[in-house]
């Protein structure tokens, strides 16, 4: 049998699944991102495709669980999609940051994030109010009542730090000219990467997805 994903999120699920519960592989897979001092925790959660109502949904959130703090990584994966000769991170980031709303705003990349950076920053002040308000673009945005949402709330509640991670079809020299200053702690990470690590690591699984969407990613 085999079972085949579409897209960032195809790959997101299969990448995490035939990780596992295999910790060092984890941590070698978030070392990827290139994050200083971010050293091998007791344990990891995980939350694939995590809602945050008005603060959107995460791709991919991995909470790291030290002996006396957690830090949170907020994932966002995005594509080349298949006919697009070539996606551009500065062109996302200059839509990002004119703030002018154009078709497809919510989606943008650097937008999403933002969103879960207001959510990270304001955490103390949702927690308090219950339904907290936080006012972002044209509208404000709440946690919501949904249960299930508020345990995942709760849980980068906990968190003490919060990474914010572009995973994208840029080039390793793009990403490396890329510059540009944000209010949020933001890093940038390759497809290209992602899928030589599952060939040396023989996630044979995964590569079989990155084959599916030839053309799609990167």
């Amino acid at each position: 049998m085999k079972i085949l994903g579409y897209s960032e999120r195809g790959i997101i699920n299969s990448l995490i699944f035939n990780i596992g519960e295999d910790k060092a592989l984890m941590h070698n897979f978030i070392k990827l991102i290139n994050i200083d001092n971010l050293g091998e925790p007791l344990d990891y959660t995980i939350l694939l495709e995590q809602s945050f109502s008005g603060f959107g949904d995460a791709d991919l959130v991995i909470i790291l669980e030290y002996k006396s703090y957690k830090t949170v990584l907020f994932i966002e994966g995005k594509v080349k999609t298949y006919n697009i000769k070539k996606w551009s991170l500065d062109k996302q980031y200059n839509k990002f940051k004119s703030r002018v709303k154009y078709n497809g705003y919510s989606s943008n990349l650097f937008y999403q994030l933002y969103l879960k950076h207001l959510m990270f920053i304001n955490k103390k002040n949702i927690i308090n109010n219950n339904k907290a308000t936080i006012h972002c673009g044209i509208r404000e945005r709440k946690i919501g009542n949904n249960a299930i949402v508020w345990v995942a709330f709760n849980k980068i509640a906990e968190c003490s730090h919060a990474y914010y991670v572009d995973l994208i079809p840029a080039t390793k020299m793009e990403i490396k000219q890329f510059k540009e200053a944000l209010d949020y702690n933001i890093h940038l990470l390759s497809w290209q990467k992602v899928e030589t690590f599952c060939e040396e690591n023989k996630l044979d699984k995964v590569k079989d997805i990155f084959k599916y969407n030839k053309g799609q990613i990167h």
